[in-house]
C-alpha cells in the first residue's frame, strides 16, 4: 500500500471508502483497546500540492461499515479525548494537547500517544504530512495565524470535512482541501467504538475564530458546531501512507 500510494497510482487500485483492519492494542489518550479496527480511504494525493502523494486513511469503522470515533470519559472535562486540558484554543492545533499527546508527533517518541498502539508494520510506512491550520487560536482571523505543522495523525479541519467553513478561520480554506470521502456526500455521522448505536460529537482541528476557548466539532447529524477546548469528544483521526 506504501508503495502504491508513494507513488500516486493508489486510485487504479482501490476506492474512495474501502477500509482495511488494523489490530489496535494499548492505551492511548486514557483508553486501552485490543481489538481490530478498519481505517477507511479518504482519498487519494489529497491536496497535492501541498501534501505530496498518498493514500489518506481515517479512523474508524466497524466490521460491518459502520463510521465510529474512538471515545474515553466522554462528556467529562480535562480528561479522555480533549483539545485541551483547560479551557483555551490559544496556539490553535499546533500547541494542543490532543495534537501534542494523542495523536502524536514523533516516530521515535511516542509513548501513550495513538502512534505506539498501531501496528510496527503501519507504523514503518506512515507518511509525514503538511497540514496547515490556525495555529494562533485566540479569536482572531488573520491569514497569517494559518501555518504549517507536520503531522503523522491529525485531526481533520471543517472544510476538510465540510468543504465551506462556518466558524473556523476563513483563511484555512486557502491551504486545504476537502477529501473525496465526504465530497462524495458519505455519511459525516460517527459513533462511539463503544456503543455503536449511539451518535457522538467528535473532534475537528480548526479553532472557533471568534472566541478563545474553543474548536470545531462535527455535531450528532452531521453539521459543524464547536465546543470549550478541555471537553471530552469522540476522537476520529487521519493518517496517510
Amino acid at each position: 500500500i506504501q508503495a502504491v500510494g508513494a507513488a500516486g497510482t493508489g486510485a487504479s487500485y482501490w476506492a474512495v471508502g474501502d477500509k482495511i483492519g488494523i489490530a489496535v492494542n494499548g492505551t492511548f489518550g486514557g483508553l486501552t483497546l485490543n481489538q481490530t479496527v478498519y481505517a477507511f480511504i479518504l482519498g487519494f494525493n489529497h491536496n497535492q500540492s501541498v501534501e505530496g502523494n498518498g493514500i489518506d486513511f481515517q479512523f474508524g469503522k466497524t466490521a460491518d461499515g459502520r463510521d465510529i470515533a474512538f471515545v474515553q470519559s466522554y462528556g467529562s472535562t480535562g480528561t479522555g479525548f480533549c483539545m485541551n486540558t483547560s479551557n483555551t484554543n490559544s496556539g490553535g492545533w499546533k500547541s494542543s494537547q490532543m495534537r501534542t499527546n494523542i495523536c502524536g508527533t514523533s516516530l521515535s517518541s511516542y509513548s501513550g500517544t495513538i502512534i505506539a498502539v498501531i501496528p510496527s508494520s503501519l507504523r514503518e510506512v506512515l507518511k509525514s504530512v503538511t497540514k496547515y491550520t490556525d495555529n494562533v487560536g485566540g479569536g482572531s482571523m488573520e491569514a497569517s495565524n494559518v501555518t504549517a505543522t507536520t503531522d503523522y495523525f491529525f485531526l481533520l479541519s471543517e472544510y476538510e470535512v465540510l468543504g465551506r467553513i462556518s466558524k473556523a478561520n476563513a483563511n484555512e480554506a486557502s491551504k486545504q482541501a476537502q477529501y473525496a470521502y465526504y465530497s462524495a456526500g458519505n455519511s459525516r455521522i460517527k459513533y462511539k467504538h463503544n456503543g455503536t448505536s449511539d451518535a457522538a460529537l467528535w473532534w475537528l482541528r480548526s479553532p472557533y475564530a471568534r472566541a478563545d476557548e474553543i474548536f470545531m466539532r462535527m455535531y450528532t447529524d452531521g453539521t459543524s458546531a464547536f465546543d470549550y477546548a478541555n471537553n471530552s469528544l469522540g476522537f476520529a483521526p487521519g493518517f496517510c501512507v
